[in-house]
């Protein structure tokens, strides 16, 4: 009984073997994730616009005080 008690806790190579590829396959995912993480994003340039989109005010206009001002 001592002796099976022994065997059925002993690493096989099998075991051994699953045990490192889980652990392998886990930390690639993790240096994966990281990468992925790290990698600069794609961005976009923002077109200048030829004109002011909206009414320009005259400078006199300026120092009036607005409805919306507290």
């Amino acid at each position: 009984m001592w002796k099976k008690d022994l065997w059925s806790m002993a690493m096989t190579r099998r075991n051994f073997l699953q045990v490192v590829t889980g652990t392998v396959s886990a930390a690639l995912c993790g240096l994966w994730w990281l990468a992925k993480k790290a990698v600069p994003r794609k961005f976009i340039k923002a077109v200048r616009c030829k004109n002011y989109p909206g009414p320009v005010k005259a400078l006199e206009d300026i120092d009036k005080v607005g409805k919306w001002s507290g």
